[in-house]
C-alpha cells in the first residue's frame, strides 16, 4: 500500500476525530509563525530584533512560535540568532536552503535543497524535521508535487501548514522608508494599524470557517520577522486574547496526528476546508510581494490612524 492509499484509508476516521477534537476543545486557537527570518539589520539591529521579539512574546505569555528557516541565511553573522531561537525553545522549521529553488523545473532539485537545509539544522535541539517548503503550496505540476510529497514521507519529514497570511512586510517597508529619511513616526498609532491588519485577517478566516464548518478550526498565522513584529507582537496577542483567541505552541500542533488533520491530508495542505467538508476549493497562491489590492488595504489601515505620511507619494 503506497502513501496515498494509506492516506485515503485512514483519512475519514482521523478527520472525524480531528473535527470533533477541534470543535470540542481547540476553538479559536492560533499558532504564531514567522518567515523571512535571520534577515539583515534595519532600524533595529538584527540580533536586537530577534531578542525583542522573543522577549515580547514571553511578556504576553507565549513561550513558543514557529520560525521558518531558509538556511542560505545562516552564516557567521546570524548563527548566534539561530542559536538564540533554539535555546529559547522556538520550533525551527526547514524552509529549504535557497529561495530560488521555487523557480526550478527539475524535480530532483527540491529534495536536494531540503536535504541541504536539513544538514545545517539537524544539530539544533528544537529542529525535528518539520518542513514548510514554497513549492508545496504554489506549484501547478502534480507529478513533481507527488514526487516531492513521497520523498518527504519516505525520509520522515513532518508536515506543517499556514492558514492565515498578511503582508506585514509591506507595512514594515513603509515604516523603514520613513525612519530612513530621518522623519519620525507615531509608533503607537502604527502599532494600532499593525494590530488591526492582523486581527482582521484572523477574524475573517475564523468567520469563514464558522460559516462552512460550524466551528472554529485552529489557525497558523504567518508573520514576518521584522521590526514591527518585534515592537507590536504584544499588542497583537493581547487583542486576539480579548477576542477569545488563544495562542498555542506549534510543537503541540505539528507533532500530534490526531489533532492535526494535515498529517492525513498531506504536505501540500493549505486549508481545512476541502479535507473536512469534502468540497473542492481552489488552491490559494501566496505571492511574496504585496499586490496593488494588498497595498491599498494596508494604506487604509494607516490612514485610519492618521499615518498618511507613511504612504508613498
Amino acid at each position: 500500500m503506497n502513501l496515498f492509499q494509506i492516506k485515503s484509508f485512514t483519512r475519514v476516521t482521523v478527520l472525524m476525530l480531528a473535527a470533533f477534537f477541534s470543535a470540542a476543545t481547540q476553538a479559536q486557537e492560533v499558532v504564531l509563525a514567522f518567515t523571512d527570518t535571520l534577515g539583515p539589520s534595519t532600524s533595529l539591529d538584527g540580533t536586537a530584533r530577534s531578542k525583542m521579539l522573543i522577549r515580547n512574546m514571553a511578556r504576553a505569555d507565549v513561550k513558543q512560535a514557529m520560525f521558518l528557516i531558509k538556511t542560505k541565511r545562516v552564516n557567521a553573522n546570524t548563527i548566534d540568532r539561530l542559536d538564540f531561537y533554539d535555546e529559547t525553545g522556538q520550533l525551527l522549521v526547514n524552509a529549504g536552503h535557497n529561495f530560488s529553488v521555487v523557480h526550478r523545473q527539475k524535480s530532483f532539485g527540491y529534495p536536494i535543497d531540503i536535504m541541504k537545509a536539513n544538514g545545517i539544522l539537524e544539530s539544533f535541539a528544537n529542529y525535528h524535521k518539520h518542513v514548510n517548503f514554497p513549492y508545496l503550496y504554489g506549484n501547478s505540476d502534480p507529478e513533481i508535487l507527488s514526487q516531492l510529497e513521497n520523498f518527504l514521507a519516505e525520509h520522515n519529514y513532518l508536515p506543517t501548514y499556514v492558514t492565515t497570511r498578511v503582508h506585514d512586510e509591506y507595512m514594515n517597508h513603509l515604516y523603514q522608508l520613513r525612519i530612513g529619511s530621518g522623519r519620525t513616526v507615531d509608533i503607537r498609532a502604527l502599532e494600532k494599524a499593525y494590530v488591526n491588519m492582523i486581527v482582521k485577517a484572523v477574524t475573517h478566516y475564523d468567520a469563514k470557517a464558522h460559516m462552512m464548518l460550524g466551528f472554529s478550526p485552529r489557525q497558523v498565522l504567518l508573520l514576518h520577522e521584522n521590526d514591527l513584529a518585534a515592537y507590536c507582537i504584544v499588542g497583537v496577542i493581547d487583542e486576539l486574547n480579548k477576542r477569545g483567541f488563544k495562542i498555542v505552541a506549534p510543537e503541540k500542533v505539528f507533532t500530534d496526528p490526531i489533532s492535526n488533520p494535515y498529517f492525513i491530508s498531506g504536505f501540500s495542505a493549505t486549508s481545512y476546508m476541502p479535507y473536512v467538508t469534502g468540497l473542492p476549493e481552489e488552491k490559494p497562491i501566496w505571492y511574496e510581494d504585496a499586490s496593488t489590492k494588498d497595498k491599498d488595504e494596508i494604506h487604509g489601515y494607516l490612514r485610519e490612524q492618521g499615518l498618511d505620511g507613511l504612504l508613498p507619494q
